[in-house]
């Protein structure tokens, strides 16, 4: 079985081809002793390759007797060392576990590589599926356009489970792949997340993200990446699906951010709006209801930019200005005085809404979430006795007309 550096390149970014020639050697021991595993391997992801992370798909059988060939390799860097992207190519100060089993489907977790460095304190892990490595979907994998679907996960500074991450410590302890796993998966149920698509490298699109922190970006992931909830201390960037069509991709990011990372639906979520074609009839929305005049036409590539700018329209119009800063600064004090007293004061019955589901509601409707869908999810959030004749009269612009409606 070949290892593919051009997918693990086009995924995420290159490494000391030294790194190359030890994966494949290890790769060649594992299916010398397991003849026929890997290619396995590659037929049970077929199923899921397209799938929504949230759907577990099994091969027939029972469950005691059917086994899954499992592979993991890790690769991870000196944490003494601060390393960069744009330089791991050159380094070698880095150790391989490599872990092979048969497992049931009970214990099955899937087949993954890790790359782990540490940067300015900040541990980055990244993750991607064995199989897209192995040549699974390769031809679509590495065609000009075809887009990935991928997470990002934060993990806190004062969290106490952060010391606990093996690739944290120095010097490294003596792991192996089932303690890492185990502590990447604690990680990921304890970390803010976010979740995306696009057609770029990860690598290309990365950087479109850091450069819009920098700049002042008030969406809720370019927020958390600039500290303002928390100090990160774990960044694990995942490739959860990659070769997909733009229709594919758009449909898995709608049913993801709905069910992991939407920011009104989970605590921990980071993603303003629903994904996928909810998320542009979103964006859509906003744009029309505040006069923002599209300059490109809108799509799965583009959505989060133009998001960005619609945002800012949508603070300016409110708020009389677009400088980042300045409209911080009101929306703080806005929040403060004014807007507590008046949400207070409207929506302070137990059976009126909260200023939370009042904003959540007009996101979901510009969605094109069915009333009874957000009615449904409406009550979830906050336990206030609220019908559906108060939501139509909310979502129709009858009640609750001076608190604005902006993105944040």
């Amino acid at each position: 079985m070949k290892f593919s550096s051009s997918v693990f390149e086009k995924l995420l970014f290159p490494l000391n081809k030294k790194a190359y020639g030890e994966l494949q050697k290890a790769i060649d021991g594992i299916d010398r002793n397991n003849p026929g595993k890997l290619k396995e391997m590659l037929e049970n992801y077929r199923n899921a390759a397209t799938e929504s992370t949230l759907k577990e798909e099994w091969r027939p059988g029972a469950a005691s007797e059917t086994k899954y060939p499992t592979l993991n390799i890790t690769i991870y860097f000196d944490p003494s060392t601060d390393h960069k992207i744009s330089t791991l190519h050159k380094a070698r100060d880095y150790r391989i576990i490599v872990d092979y089993e048969e497992k049931t489907p009970a214990s099955y977790t899937g087949n993954h590589l890790v790359v782990g460095f540490h940067h300015k304190g900040v541990l980055n892990s990244f993750i991607v599926p064995m199989e897209y490595l192995f040549g699974f979907g390769e031809t679509a994998v590495l065609k000009q356009g075809s887009y990935q679907l991928y997470s990002h996960t934060l993990l806190p500074e004062e969290s106490q489970y952060e010391t606990a991450y093996p690739l944290m410590q120095n010097p490294l302890p003596d792991i192996n792949q089932k303690g890492l796993y185990r502590a990447q998966k604690a990680h990921q149920e304890k970390s803010s997340i976010y979740v995306g698509i696009t057609k770029r490298t990860w690598q290309e699109r990365y950087k479109q993200h850091c450069y819009a922190t920098m700049k002042g970006s008030n969406l809720l992931f370019h927020r958390a990446l600039r500290g303002e909830f928390f100090k990160i201390k774990v960044l694990e960037h995942i490739v959860e699906r990659a070769g997909l069509t733009e229709t594919q991709a758009l449909d898995l990011e709608e049913t993801e951010v709905e069910n992991r990372s939407l920011s009104s639906l989970y605590q921990k979520g980071l993603n303003m709006i629903p994904g996928g074609k909810a998320g542009l009839q979103c964006i859509s929305h906003f744009a029309k209801r505040t006069g923002y005049t599209l300059a490109q036409e809108l799509n799965a590539d583009n959505m989060e930019a133009v998001l960005l700018e619609v945002q800012k329209h949508t603070l300016e119009r409110n708020f009389h200005t677009s400088d980042m800063k300045l409209v911080n600064e009101k929306i703080a004090k806005l929040w403060a005085e004014n807007m507590d007293f008046r949400v207070k004061v409207m929506t302070g019955q137990h059976n009126h809404f909260s200023f939370r589901q009042i904003q959540s509601a007009r996101i979901w409707d510009a969605s094109g979430w069915t009333h009874g869908k957000i009615l449904e999810n409406l009550v979830k959030m906050e336990n206030r006795k609220i019908g559906m004749d108060q939501l139509e009269r909310l979502l129709d612009g009858k009640t609750y007309t001076s608190i604005p409606e902006v993105l944040m």
